[in-house]
């Protein structure tokens, strides 16, 4: 996903950067799933609470007012940097609304860091919403396709092992996993969230033993995979996230 703002500012959301033709910054994951949230929401209103379970909590991490704060402050003076001043405005006693002008982006996919909890923006400018549907599509053939190799390769080096079954969910992880980091992934947040879909027979794998070449941080792989009428894995969906080692 690419914005661009005022015409001048880019932000790349997948290597994390805003920069102009002279100056470059790298946000921090917090930073910039903050700021992900705030531009598909220009010209809204978000409360606190939604940022804080947005930005922290469905990432499994603890939310905080203090770290929300600091985030907004950052983000503030990079967007200083860039001339774009009193954009993020504080509302008291309710949250923080980023108000743009002039805001272009070149797709509306929730491919990376798995943004499912972010709700669309009212109106969509400058989306050709034919063009759209059809790379929605492609894009959840391509997961789809990608997901069904993860658990093949799983299937034929038996690398899963059953941590436990809730309701009618089997979970899987993988066995270079701490199985602690299992626990605590399901015990809140989007790994908690999960879990209240068990009431469908499923398969639930879970794999953090993997390190993106680009940011060298673990990255979260989850697939949750519906049993269909045979006891076959059917329709899945995935879940990716970094985090530091």
């Amino acid at each position: 996903m690419y914005f661009l703002i005022n015409n001048k500012v880019s932000f790349n959301v997948a290597e994390r950067t805003v920069s102009d033709e002279r100056t470059q910054h790298v946000l921090s994951n917090p930073s910039c799933r903050l700021l992900l949230i705030l531009l598909e929401n220009n010209n809204r209103l978000m409360t606190r609470e939604d940022l804080l379970q947005k930005v922290w909590g469905d990432f499994g991490l603890t939310p905080s007012s203090n770290s929300l704060n600091n985030n907004v402050s950052i983000l503030r003076k990079i967007l200083a940097e860039f001339d774009i001043h009193d954009a993020l405005k504080t509302v008291p006693k309710q949250g923080f609304e980023l108000a743009l002008d002039d805001l272009q982006f070149n797709e509306k996919s929730r491919d990376y860091m798995v943004m499912q909890a972010i709700s669309q923006p009212d109106k969509e400018t400058n989306v050709n919403k034919t063009k759209l549907i059809r790379w929605s599509g492609l894009l959840f053939t391509i997961i789809a396709a990608v997901i069904a190799l993860y658990l093949n390769f799983f299937d034929q080096h038996n690398d899963m092992s059953l941590y436990k079954q809730i309701e009618q969910c089997k979970i899987y992880y993988h066995n270079n996993v701490n199985v602690k980091r299992v626990e605590n992934f399901f015990s809140h947040g989007q790994g908690q969230k999960l879990l209240e879909k068990c009431s469908r027979p499923s398969y639930i794998y879970y794999d953090d033993s993997k390190v993106n070449e680009k940011t060298d941080l673990l990255e979260i792989f989850v697939a949750q995979c519906m049993v269909n009428s045979e006891g076959d894995p059917g329709e899945c969906k995935n879940f990716v996230t970094t985090k530091v080692g």
